[in-house]
Order: C-alpha cells, then sequence, then structure tokens
C-alpha cells in the first residue's frame, strides 16, 4: 500500500508541475479568448449598434459554437503591423478577420487554413456611354469653368477698349455712368464675338470701328476653338474610361490602401500611388476623378461598389496577384490544429457568401 501511495503521490506531483507550466490563455474550456477583429468589409464591420459582423465574424462564431470556445472581441487598428503586434505581445489570442497571408507576416505569425482565395483587383470609374451625361458631367468640370472664365476676360477687354473710345463721341451706345457703358460695350463684345450682330450697340469712330474689325475676325476663331474644344472634350468623356482599362499600370494615377497589401504590390512593381487611410477613401477619390484607379482586394472592392459606388464604379476582371485570407495565430498556438479542421468542413459555403456580397 505505502509503494501505491508513493506512485500516486509522484503522479500527482508530476501532473501538477505540467499544468503549472501551461500558458493562461490557452484553448481550455474555461479560458475566454481574445478576438482581435478591426474593420475590413465584408469580413469584418461593425452594425448599426456596434456588434462586429461580417463574413470572417460569421464564420468564427460557427467554429467558436463547434470547438465549445469562450471569447470576447478586442478591437485593433486597420494595419497588419499592429496585428502582428497585437499577437506578439500577447494582446490577442487570434485575429478573426481578412488577413491576407503575405510571405513576410508568415515569418511573425501562424496562419490557419486560408478559408477564401481571392486577389488584388483594379477599380476604374464607370464609363459614360451617354452623350447627354458627358455633356453635363463636362459643363460642371473645372475646366470648362477656366475655358469659360477665360473667354469672358477677353469679351469684357475688347468692351473696354470699345468704350473708352467711343463714349465720348458715341454716347447713345456707349455713354452714360461708367457702369452702364462698360456694360453696354461687353453686350456689343459678346454679340459680336458670337457673330449674332444685332446692331443695337454699333461704333462710329474710325478707332472703335478699327477694334471692330479686329475683334470680329479674333472672335470668328475664339468661337471656332471653344466648338472644337468642347465637341473633342465630349468624346473624350465618353470614352476617357474605357482608354484608360487598356493603359498599363505605370501610365495610371493610381490609389491604394497605406500600408496594405496593395501599397506593397505596387512598391515591388516600383509603381507610384497615392495611399490613403483606407479603401474608402480610395473609391472616394476615384468617384471625384483625382486617381485614374485604385488597387485593393477584390473582396473590400466588391463590398464598397455594391453598398456605396453602384453604377458609379467598375471592377474589372485583371487581377494583379492572388491573396489568401485566412486567420492569424500566435507562432505555436494550440488553437490552430482544431481552428483548422473546422475551417475545411465550413469553407464550401463561405466562398459562396462572399461572392454573393452576403
Amino acid at each position: 500500500m505505502g509503494a501505491v501511495f508513493g506512485c500516486l503521490l509522484g503522479w500527482s506531483m508530476v501532473m501538477a508541475a505540467a499544468a503549472a507550466n501551461l500558458p493562461a490563455s490557452g484553448p481550455g474550456p474555461a479560458a475566454v479568448l481574445r478576438v482581435g477583429a478591426s474593420e475590413e468589409p465584408p469580413f469584418a464591420l461593425r452594425d448599426s449598434s456596434g456588434e462586429w459582423q461580417g463574413m470572417a465574424i460569421d464564420l468564427w462564431r460557427e467554429i467558436a459554437g463547434d470547438l465549445g470556445l469562450a471569447y470576447r472581441f478586442v478591437d485593433l487598428p486597420s494595419d497588419p503591423v499592429a496585428t502582428v503586434q497585437a499577437l506578439r505581445e500577447g494582446r490577442v489570442d487570434l485575429v478573426a478577420l481578412g488577413v491576407a497571408v503575405t510571405p513576410e507576416l508568415a515569418r511573425e505569425v501562424s496562419y490557419s487554413y486560408p478559408y477564401y482565395p481571392s486577389a488584388l483587383a483594379l477599380a476604374f470609374r464607370s464609363e459614360r456611354t451617354s452623350t447627354a451625361w458627358a455633356v453635363v458631367h463636362f459643363l460642371f468640370s473645372r475646366e470648362f469653368a477656366y475655358v469659360m472664365g477665360g473667354l469672358l476676360f477677353l469679351t469684357l477687354l475688347a468692351g473696354i477698349l470699345i468704350w473708352l473710345v467711343e463714349r465720348k463721341e458715341n454716347p447713345d451706345h456707349f455713354g452714360g455712368k461708367t457702369l452702364h457703358g462698360i456694360g453696354s460695350a461687353f453686350w456689343w463684345a459678346a454679340v459680336t464675338m458670337t457673330t449674332i450682330g444685332y446692331g443695337d450697340k454699333v461704333p462710329r469712330t474710325p478707332k472703335g470701328r478699327a477694334i471692330a474689325l479686329v475683334w470680329m475676325f479674333v472672335g470668328v476663331v475664339l468661337v471656332s476653338f471653344f466648338t472644337a474644344w468642347v465637341t473633342a472634350a465630349v468624346a473624350v468623356e465618353k470614352v476617357s474610361n474605357r482608354a484608360l482599362q487598356h493603359r498599363s499600370l505605370e501610365e495610371l494615377r493610381l490609389g491604394c490602401v497605406k500600408g496594405g497589401v496593395g501599397e506593397k504590390f505596387l512598391a515591388g512593381e516600383k509603381i507610384r500611388a497615392l495611399a490613403f487611410p483606407t479603401a474608402g477613401d480610395c473609391l472616394a477619390a476615384l468617384a471625384a476623378g483625382k486617381i485614374d484607379a485604385v488597387v485593393v482586394r477584390e473582396p473590400t472592392l466588391r463590398y464598397l461598389v455594391r453598398t456605396t459606388y453602384a453604377g458609379e464604379i467598375d471592377i474589372v476582371p485583371r487581377p494583379l496577384e492572388r491573396i489568401d485570407y485566412a486567420f492569424a495565430f500566435p507562432r505555436g498556438s494550440p488553437l490552430l490544429g482544431p481552428v483548422n479542421e473546422a475551417i475545411i468542413r465550413r469553407i464550401g459555403r463561405l466562398s459562396d457568401r462572399v461572392r454573393r456580397g452576403r
């Protein structure tokens, strides 16, 4: 009996020592896992009540239910560097969102089995095939405002010259108070340039008629130039996006997410791009015409276009680089094996949901 009791006591001491060496954040049933999450639609985003939703969040909830894991979400910045740092410092036990699998991050963290294969994609403003829409868009463009401002300035200058030489000898047409006289002269210059020539205001002095003769020829040239320029500009407005899509990346004004996979890809290709804080900022700049195209993860692009920029932005079938999405764990995490088995069981259904944008 003494020998048996001694063996049991020794075995109890060994088990107690082993338990003392287990990590505090292990995946036991009583442990509450800290799950990192940040805004990365459609994989992770907050709803109107502030609750985490999205494809990756829903997948994690299903996996946690299958494995009987308790957890709480921890907010993280939308930055791969911050994600790695949180895992390395032990502030989270895993990151459950659309983490792109890259060789750089693979040296720092352990990835789960990829649950969604995708790619970097390009997006352009939608083609404006309607002539009416092209005209309206052009009329409200900054370029049109500059040209109209230049024409009005030249017309005013011609009017002031006529007013200066005609105001005293031709007061019936260009006399009166200064503002009234210049206004009459501006009217004359405008109808003369456009070849309408109502004849209600005419110069009578030799100097005035000399100025009028020069202005007539200048006006013909200006109106011809303006007509041709407007016609060409509207045509370019209609086909500009189609032409852009056939250019190389080096020829485009590109936008990407600062610190994201797109920026790293473009830097590796030695292609310059404007970096924006979020994918939403990229698309806002694209819609405003500040850039020609954006390089962003395809699932994020599809979600934002569907929810915010439908009909304004097109995603072209031109994948630039493959991206696999996975959960991220600290090196040597005991969760990795069970989570991988659960992902493989559910991977088909998740891929269908992401493609449908739900």
